[in-house]
């Protein structure tokens, strides 16, 4: 048995055109000295508050376990919290049970995807994102993306509809959107997908408005039209439209999910491994899924170990539509701290089969990227009435 000893973490930043980012790595050691898994806890703020929940759930319920036991100690660490379901012990579970996945495939020497239940496809489809000015004009978002296209993406996703707005826009920023939109059709052609961002910042009638308008560009889906905090709004927004729904980077744990599921109220769902409960819940939200034929197309702001941690359930499970990547947009040393993320290749990536997730720790690289001590995001993510 590989008893679980200690824990430490690793932060680092890094940035791109509408956002800079801190990421939190948990690294779980065992009585192996050889064997350690990395995590990812970020949750794009919180870090201090998230570092403390993951001591404390470390401490309570992970020392002297045996490290392959992670559906259990994933049970208690979340059954027996206070905060479970909200965003900050998620997180903190999220990064623990990464990090255990990591372990496991280290112990047998297989990686993550193959203890999933294998492999289902050699490569995975991904969308760029963190490549647009916001807000931009037109011409500038037909410019970029070209040049997204020309980097090989057959998908790319981006939100339109400038920065100042909640719950309605303006009829200048309405035709000011339509005109981003239809400049990045003209840009891309008709066989590169488009996905169109909302943040969730509007209402019912609004949502249904700008769905109206972005039906003619053909959107592979329009994401967050309506705030997470009412699955009612979603279920009322497809009764008036046939644009497809995807939902779900601000939700934790299967259960919302279930529910999503229960009510017809989405199209794709989008839980983001760093938050929602690591790769044990989104199994699970994927099983859940699999029987209404609703696909998963994973959130993804996580650093490269959750982004790969992602790629990992991706490739095992049968309905995976398509995943977020940042990664090329954002500062260079994104593909230096930690060695073995793979790089899109005409819009699609694949994994090696190296153990576990695959990725080795370059301690040298992350001390040169230490935490920014404010970070900041564009795009609609503050929501201002």
């Amino acid at each position: 048995m590989n008893k679980i000893s200690s824990l430490e973490f690793r932060r680092f930043s890094a940035e791109h055109h509408n956002a800079s980012r801190n990421w939190l790595i948990p690294i779980i050691l065992t009585d192996d000295p050889n064997i350690f898994g990395i995590g990812d806890a970020s949750s794009l703020g919180d870090d201090e508050r998230i570092i403390d929940e993951t001591k404390f759930l470390f401490d309570k319920y992970l020392v002297g376990k045996d490290a392959l036991e992670s559906e259990a100690l994933w049970l208690s660490m979340y059954n027996n919290s206070m905060q479970r379901g909200g965003r900050i012990s998620t997180t903190a579970i999220s990064g623990i049970d990464i990090a255990l996945w990591d372990l496991k495939g280290k112990i047998f020497k297989k990686p993550i995807y193959t203890l999933l239940g294998g492999s289902l496809r050699d490569k995975l489809m991904v969308y760029a994102n963190g490549w647009y000015t916001n807000p931009g004009t037109p011409e500038q978002n037909f410019n970029e993306a070209k040049k997204v296209v020309s980097m090989g993406y057959k998908a790319l996703k981006f939100d339109p509809f400038g920065q100042k707005n909640f719950y309605r826009l303006s009829k200048e920023e309405f035709h000011l959107t339509e005109q981003r939109i239809s400049k990045v059709r003209e840009a891309v052609g008709e066989n590169v997908e488009i996905l169109i961002e909302g943040h969730a910042k509007f209402n019912v009638m609004n949502a249904v408005k700008i769905s109206e308008m972005i039906k003619k560009y053909h959107p592979l889906f329009f994401e967050e039209p309506v705030s997470e905090e009412s699955i009612e709004e979603l279920v009322n927004l497809r009764k008036h439209t046939n644009v497809s729904i995807a939902t779900g980077e601000r939700l934790y744990t299967k259960f919302p999910f279930a529910e999503i599921v229960e009510k017809n109220a989405a199209d794709v769902l989008q839980p983001d491994i760093a938050n929602a409960g690591g790769i044990t819940e989104l199994k699970k939200i994927s099983i859940i899924a699999e029987p209404k034929h609703i696909a998963i197309a994973p959130h993804n702001t996580c650093s490269p170990v959750g982004a790969i941690a992602e790629m990992h359930l991706s490739k095992s499970i049968p309905n995976f539509e398509i995943m977020e990547y940042h990664a090329e947009f954002y500062s260079p040393h994104y593909f230096d701290v930690f060695k073995g993320f793979p790089r899109q290749k005409d819009g699609f990536v694949s994994l090696s089969d190296k153990p576990g997730l695959g990725l080795e720790l370059n301690e040298k690289e992350i001390k040169k990227h230490p935490p920014f001590k404010s970070t900041d995001a564009k795009g609609g993510a503050f929501k201002t009435i």
